[in-house]
């Protein structure tokens, strides 16, 4: 019975960090769809003014929950500064004339949205950015810092510039 108790807890360990972040409780759950329904709407609003047209926008909010936060959720640091803000800036800035609005709309097919732990930078946002097969795909973890929008903006910028 102890051999059990030993392989369940090294089982345990050796499960990624990232499929504990998956399994939100049920506060994370409420506060998530709050979220979605109070905040979200007016946020993938913002995203597409900016980008010119009705992107899709594709959030993997289960990874975005992370157990214990819930009561975070709705201040604006937690997703809007670390995430939705830098991209709107970006997109923004992208936009700013018609040669942007142009390249954009015929390059830009989609936004995805995700935190893997495994992967997402800690501060060198460029890497956890990728455009391919016109998606911009990006991994940032929520509410790590805050303060950092410009550079968020900058690595954001960088990449659309790069590939449009």
């Amino acid at each position: 019975m102890q051999r059990r108790n030993v392989l369940g807890l090294a089982l345990l360990l050796l499960t990624p960090s990232s499929a504990v972040f998956a399994q939100a409780g049920l506060a994370e759950r409420r506060a998530i769809a709050a979220y979605r329904q109070d905040k979200w709407p007016p946020i993938e609003a913002a995203i597409r003014k900016a980008a010119g047209f009705e992107v899709p926008v594709d959030v993997e909010w289960d990874q975005l929950t992370i157990p214990g936060d819930a009561a975070h959720y709705a201040d604006d640091e937690y997703y809007g500064k670390t995430i939705f803000q830098p991209l709107v800036a970006a997109l923004n800035s992208i936009t700013a004339d018609q040669m942007g609005r142009d390249a954009l709309k015929a390059k830009l097919q989609r936004i995805h949205v995700r935190f893997d732990e495994k992967t997402a930078p800690a501060s060198n946002y460029p890497n956890g950015l990728s455009f391919a097969g016109g998606v911009l795909d990006i991994n940032w973890r929520p509410y790590s810092n805050t303060a950092d929008v410009e550079d968020r903006t900058k690595a954001l910028t960088q990449i659309l510039e790069k590939n449009l």
